[in-house]
């Protein structure tokens, strides 16, 4: 399986990963990414950041230590936007909004949940969401990322209610997806790294559910 690059610019590449490819070597032995970059470019390459096994989308990668620094300062000071695409199972009341949550991860289970902020290891999750269709019972959201937290968008959707279509993991009787897939999505990377160099790199899903709602996603 070939990798679409997206950018491959000043030590930085963007990728789209593939739903159901890790990011990296894991325990199942699968093909992932970082191998078969390596294999197809012939460079060695570091994850900017991560996305779970089942989430498919825009994945940043460095080359150089000053690319790997660049990213890392970027992103730290928040100038670097990440923006997912998630089909919901439920319509959020509200069209738009901010949510906060205090979220705990449990290392045996490797699930997280959301906590009291008193609770020992709790760590502040932000994101912000807008809803973008309905149909079936389902909505489309736009999330803008504020915080990196483990399962962040999966728990922070789940705990109300509106859990993401074929996410197994957060909702116990999901609607299936086809192979195990979830319906989020990492649609872009927006901001600036350092003075007079911002990136901006975006990528559409073009499987089931998101398909449902083909025609908002054509004029994005």
């Amino acid at each position: 399986m070939r990798i679409r690059i997206l950018y491959d610019e000043k030590g930085i590449m963007a990728v789209v990963k593939p739903p159901g490819m890790p990011a990296q070597p894991d325990k199942t032995g699968d093909k992932d990414l970082l191998t078969a970059l390596e294999e197809e470019t012939g460079h060695k390459v570091h994850l900017a950041h991560r996305l779970d096994r089942p989430v498919g989308g825009v994945l940043l990668l460095t080359k150089t230590p000053r690319a790997e620094a660049a990213v890392a300062k970027a992103m730290a000071a928040g100038q670097l936007q990440k923006t997912y695409l998630a089909v919901l199972c439920g319509v959020p009341q509200e069209k738009e909004g901010l949510w906060e949550d205090y979220l705990w991860k449990n290392g045996r289970t490797n699930l997280s949940e959301v906590v009291s902020k008193d609770k020992k290891g709790a760590k502040l999750a932000r994101l912000s969401y807008e809803v973008l269709g309905e149909k079936e019972g389902l909505s489309l959201v736009r999330i803008h990322l504020m915080t990196g937290r483990h399962h962040q968008i999966r728990v922070q959707t789940s705990s109300r209610g509106l859990p993401i279509w074929g996410d197994r993991k957060y909702h116990p009787s999901p609607k299936t997806a086809q192979g195990g897939q979830i319906a989020l999505w990492s649609c872009g990377m927006e901001g600036k790294l350092e003075k007079n160099w911002s990136l901006c790199v975006k990528a559409f899903p073009e499987e089931d559910p998101f398909t449902r709602f083909m025609e908002i996603l054509e004029k994005m």
